[in-house]
């Protein structure tokens, strides 16, 4: 008996699974649309080539329908390529063989092509919507399928992973089929549930032409919201727009007034301003609002074919497809549009349009030609652009919000730490774990980080003295953290969490910037040394990096030297190679760090232009034994061949100063000369010790 007092947890429906699937196939869909963008910028530019071609009278007739044919073959394998790369990524999420299921996926989509009525326009423009859909079903069903063992035909690993895992999803496959032949029977039926051709019985664009317009806006935004093409899924409704457009044209060529505001030359001019969607109000939005490198880098590579309303890229790329948080602008912009456009053609304030212009044509030149030559419907058609990027905005200032939400300020850095890094896209084997674990991670990484935020960040600075000179000559300079009680925390304690926060550049340029204005400072004050940097494999690796901060040190050469680790040398070679000869050009040297340890490797003295090399304090400490001595004497002689000049750290003890000394052009830093300094205590010493 129960007391009827249940947990409520325990009787309700736990929607925690079915968020977690959503999320993981919208996410598929979204990275698998995104690895098909060059695809989708080839075909684009193809149809802008088209477009360009047909409106200036370019090239022989052979040669634009050639271009025009390829770009419709180009067209007709969006669904094989969308079906492909989309199941490639659910077959990421659901630890399946990558290569396996998306053959599968290309080959159940043409078999949902056959089993619908191809002759139907309304399933022919349906494919895209297959294509997309059709994995989200049939990939976690052939996983189901693969935990039973009676599906496994081999249980042991006889001809290597890739025969068992392709063997061993043949009865899987099998029987998704099934699955696949009813989902497209299913669909073929869609002809009957949407009935356009009896829906445009109703509709009269003659008598009621504003209730016509909004139908058929809605619609066609509606269908391309889920990726079906709404041109084509429409056609029955498209049939009498055009005739309004040729009825009007005929009118006015008879003197008479133009019967129709709402025809398809409307539409195409005042209602659709960069494609489905009035999509180049969205592209206007995001390059003025948004700081996503990803969406401004589509929307840059949109806006010359946004001109021409074709707007795959961003359909496809962005992806507006199935984008929930910019489905309500997505159908409202249009809407907005024919309203405000309808209100100021019926109020006469700009001809009717009456002439249908070239498709593809360039906005406000197809305003110009389809209401015979109006001057006032360029500026109806700018009026409605920016309708469209009026009502985009308020969406991309949300989607930046909600991006920025969760940035984290470090005041004395002058930097952030962004929580949702929706501009770097990482593949792994296993992205669904990861994230979990990410998750968790993040969490801690961030409250750690939230603790320390507050603090003070600072230099001190380690004398390095020239033996051959016997003076102090440069500073290393080393970051330290400062809490509210005055306590200096060593790099070791708070550099992992910034590593981890992918912040590593961002404090070797703040490092950068503040070691130079000191320098520069107790040069002023007469103390003529140099001082050294440490910057890690992330930053010599990024030619962004480099550059900022070759534009702070050439005006002042010779001041700044850097460090870099053996890693930092082992990957992107070319990178690294053209970032130390930038940095060179500036006027600066660059030392291998702890040279000796981990990485180390002749090869790389070979192949880079090194001006020094750091030998670690491991081999310092090791003097007290022959062995010790013959290691750091043979690391001598490789310096003094290559012509090298040699920093020595960790010298503490007068007993390894005295062996050092022996050695030509050799800087020693350590405590046998000085700790790390403030900045103020630096100047003093060195001023002291120069004498």
């Amino acid at each position: 008996m129960t007391n009827g007092s249940e947990n409520p947890s325990s009787v309700a429906f736990n929607v925690a699974p079915f968020k977690q699937s959503l999320s993981m196939s919208l996410k598929a869909i979204r990275d698998g649309m995104l690895w098909l963008v060059p695809c989708l910028m080839i075909s684009s530019f193809i149809g802008l080539a088209a477009g360009t071609l047909d409106l200036l009278g370019l090239g022989s007739d052979s040669l634009r329908l050639t271009i025009s044919i390829i770009r419709y073959e180009m067209v007709s394998l969006y669904p094989y390529l969308f079906c492909a790369s989309i199941s490639t990524m659910m077959a990421i999420q659901w630890r399946l063989p990558r290569t396996p299921i998306g053959m599968l996926s290309i080959v159940y989509l043409a078999i949902s092509h056959q089993v619908m009525d191809t002759s139907s326009q309304l399933v022919t423009s349906t494919m895209t919507f297959v294509g997309i859909t059709l994995p989200l079903l049939f990939v976690p069903v052939i996983s189901a399928l693969t935990e039973y063992r009676w599906t496994k035909i081999l249980k042991k690993d006889i001809g290597g992973e890739l025969v068992k895992d392709s063997m061993n999803l043949i009865i899987p496959a099998i029987l998704s089929t099934a699955l696949v032949l009813v989902y497209a029977s299913a669909l073929e039926g869609m002809g009957d549930v949407i009935s356009i051709p009896e829906l445009s019985k109703h509709l009269d664009v003659f008598s009621e032409p504003l209730e016509s317009g909004l139908i058929y806006t809605t619609f066609n935004s509606l269908f391309w919201f889920i990726g079906i093409n709404g041109y084509y899924a429409l056609s029955p409704m498209i049939e009498p727009l055009n005739s309004a457009v040729e009825l009007n044209n005929a009118l006015v060529a008879s003197g008479a007034e133009p019967a129709s505001i709402m025809n398809m030359s409307f539409l195409s001019c005042f209602v659709f301003v960069g494609g489905s969607g009035a999509t180049l109000g969205l592209v206007m939005a995001i390059l003025l609002f948004s700081s996503s490198n990803r969406m401004r880098l589509i929307a840059l590579a949109s806006l010359p074919l946004g001109f021409l309303g074709i707007n795959e890229l961003l359909m496809f790329g962005l992806p507006l497809i199935l984008n929930i948080k910019l489905l309500v602008p997505f159908v409202i912009a249009p809407l907005a549009n024919l309203l405000l456009a309808f209100l100021v053609i019926e109020m006469g304030w700009v001809d009717m349009p009456s002439a249908l212009a070239p498709i593809p044509s360039p906005i406000f030149f197809n305003a110009y030609i389809s209401t015979g030559g109006d001057p006032a419907a360029l500026v109806l058609q700018f009026a409605v652009l920016i309708s469209s990027l009026l009502i985009y905005t308020p969406f991309i200032v949300l989607l930046e919000k909600e991006s920025q939400s969760e940035v984290l300020y470090i005041p004395s850095l002058d930097t952030t730490l962004n929580r949702r890094e929706e501009e770097a896209y990482i593949l792994t084997t296993d992205p669904v774990n990861e994230q979990l674990n990410k998750g968790t991670e993040y969490k801690g990484l961030l409250s750690k980080i939230k603790r320390i935020r507050e603090r003070e960040f600072f230099l001190e600075y380690q004398p390095q003295k020239s033996l051959d000179k016997g003076k102090v000559v440069s500073a290393e300079a080393l970051i330290r953290v400062k809490d509210n009680f005055g306590n200096i925390e060593p790099p070791m304690k708070f550099m992992p969490l910034f590593e981890k926060a992918g912040l590593l550049t961002d404090i070797d340029l703040w490092v950068v910037a503040r070691a130079l204005e000191d320098c520069l400072d107790w040069q002023k004050q007469g103390v003529e040394n140099t001082v050294c940097v440490n910057i890690g494999c992330q930053t010599i690796s990024s030619r962004e990096a480099i550059d900022k901060i070759v534009r702070l040190i050439k005006p002042h050469p010779g001041i700044v030297s850097f460090e870099i680790t053996e890693e930092s040398l082992v990957e992107k070679n070319r990178d690294v190679e053209r970032n130390i000869a930038a940095l060179h050009a500036a006027g600066s040297e660059v030392h291998i760090d702890d040279f000796g340890t981990g990485y180390s490797s002749l090869s790389y003295l070979n192949h880079f232009e090194i001006d020094a090399i750091k030998i670690d304090r491991s081999f310092v400490l090791s003097l007290d034994t022959e062995r010790g001595k013959k290691v750091l004497s043979s690391l001598m002689g490789i310096a003094e061949q290559l012509d090298l000049d040699v920093i020595v750290e960790g010298v503490e003890t007068d007993e390894q100063m005295s062996f050092i000394s022996q050695f030509n052009r050799v800087l020693v830093q350590g405590w046998s000369v000085s700790k790390s300094l403030s900045l103020e205590q630096f100047i003093q010493f060195s001023g002291q010790r120069n004498q």
